[in-house]
């Protein structure tokens, strides 16, 4: 739900209240809908997203130095690729620039 406006008075109180635009985002994307106008960010609801963010950063460092070579938009091979490998493709990379 990243569209929606703002009334003039919400935005005076984000200001006043210290929240930002994206901040409202995110209640809205994560809370629980509490009434037909009114969402919430439980405790629950906030350690889900932390939950799914950190399994996320996870799956993101157990790639770390994996290579994947494309060619003509199809994946060919992938591999842990060696700190030697990494700097000869990095090397080779620039100098054909």
């Amino acid at each position: 739900m990243s569209e929606f406006n703002l009334s003039r008075h919400a935005e005076l109180r984000l200001g006043q209240r210290n929240f930002r635009r994206a901040d409202i985002e995110v209640v809205l994307e994560c809370g629980t809908l509490i009434a037909a106008d009114a969402y919430l960010m439980r405790k629950a609801d906030a350690d889900r997203e932390v939950a799914a963010l950190k399994h996320e950063i996870q799956r993101i460092e157990r790639l770390t130095n994996v290579k994947v070579v494309v060619a003509e938009g199809t994946v060919v091979t992938s591999y842990r690729s060696r700190p030697d490998d990494q700097r000869r493709t990095l090397r080779r990379g620039r100098s054909s620039r």
